[in-house]
């Protein structure tokens, strides 16, 4: 089983695809959340969030979620900042994750997104695909 997270935009047509891999950047989340620790900066389960439909929809049941849970959406100048952190400590200690390409590679799509939603405006968070 492979699981990724993917960035859910609050605008439904922003004009460019959000699509990112993400794949190896979920392999070293562990690894990756004690470097944003370290550096200060929020974690990416931190942007991890869900509506009541989509949590239903990756469980497979039904649920009803306590309010104020749920959905929450984050300005694209968070994401950009937790992306250039890490890109930075990476670059510099490039045996910090055991896929620091790969790891890279996903890091660069996700600023591409961001600073695409930045462009228009755009808040976000991210969802799980398993």
């Amino acid at each position: 089983m492979s699981v990724a997270y993917y960035i859910v935009l609050d605008n439904d047509d922003p004009g460019f695809d959000p699509f990112v891999n993400g794949k190896s950047l979920v392999k070293e989340i562990k690894r990756l959340d004690s470097i944003c620790e370290q550096l200060g900066v929020k974690k990416f389960d931190d942007f991890l969030t869900m509506s009541e439909e989509d949590l239903s929809d990756l469980l497979g049941e039904d649920l009803e979620l306590p309010e104020g849970e749920g959905e929450r959406w984050f300005s694209a100048d968070e994401g950009i900042a937790v992306i250039a952190a890490l890109t930075a400590h990476l670059n510099t200690h490039s045996t910090a994750v055991k896929n620091t390409e790969g790891v890279l590679e996903d890091l660069a799509e996700y600023a591409q997104v961001f600073e695409k939603a930045k462009g228009i405006g755009a808040k976000w968070h991210l969802n799980m695909d398993i």
